[in-house]
């Protein structure tokens, strides 16, 4: 079973980092940028045996291409999209290597498993922590963007001219690194770090803070991508050894 979550969390990783590509793409990336982001996730077909479960797994990943293209012709619906996408990967994925499918590990890596038993947890640990990070990384902007979006709160870039290209991708930057660092001082425990990063950021953005709308603005995006990165934390902090 760990064999499968190791190989399920590999597929699944493969398939984040891929995604990084959309993290500054707002408007749709281009066909030709889906099929190279499409190249990444292939990759996990190194590590299975042969079998039905390979097949289908070789004609999903050849195939979603085409499926995030037509998605990524709506800019309006971008973020919905794009957790549509998400959602499909995980469900595609979970059931291929659920027990109903039967996908198996090759003989090459099973050999080399094997030879490290003892540390297959430690793997599974590393995978899923990979997974979080990936997760906080451009998942959950992309949930927190929707959110924003449903809640009819524009971005700041959307609604001040004078920000530029380079001050909005900076602050999406900022907003990152928060959610990594509240990541992994949630599965440390270091609930007080936690605060001390939030503290930080208020500190900095002092000036700004003036500016009411702005302070909301700031205000409902950092609890928000607090709560979204703090979520993961604890829902994957149980399969952390």
């Amino acid at each position: 079973m760990s064999l499968n979550l190791i190989l399920f969390f590999l597929t699944i990783n493969l398939i984040l980092i891929s995604r990084l590509s959309l993290t500054f793409k707002d408007r749709g990336v281009t066909a030709g940028s889906i099929f190279k982001m499409s190249a990444i996730p292939v990759l996990s077909l190194l590590f299975l045996e042969m079998n039905s479960a390979w097949f289908i797994l070789l004609a999903y990943l050849v195939l979603y291409p085409i499926l995030m293209i037509y998605l990524e012709k709506k800019p309006e619906q971008i973020y919905r999209n794009r957790l549509i996408s998400l959602a499909i990967h995980g469900f595609v994925i979970g059931l291929i290597f659920s027990p109903l499918l039967g996908a198996g590990v090759n003989r090459f890596f099973i050999g080399i498993v094997t030879d490290f038993e003892w540390i297959t947890e430690e793997i599974l640990s590393f995978q899923v922590l990979l997974f979080g990070l990936l997760l906080v990384m451009n998942e959950m902007n992309i949930v927190l963007r929707y959110l924003m979006k449903k809640l009819n709160l524009a971005s700041i870039g959307e609604v001040d001219e004078t920000v530029t290209d380079q001050e909005y991708n900076t602050g999406r930057i900022i907003g990152m690194l928060e959610r990594i660092f509240i990541f992994i001082f949630t599965i440390a425990g270091q609930f007080t770090a936690v605060g001390f990063i939030l503290t930080a950021k208020g500190v900095v953005r002092y000036q700004d803070f003036k500016d009411r709308t702005f302070a909301e603005y700031v205000l409902i995006g950092t609890l928000l991508s607090t709560l979204l990165a703090f979520g993961v934390a604890l829902i994957l902090s149980g399969l952390i050894v």
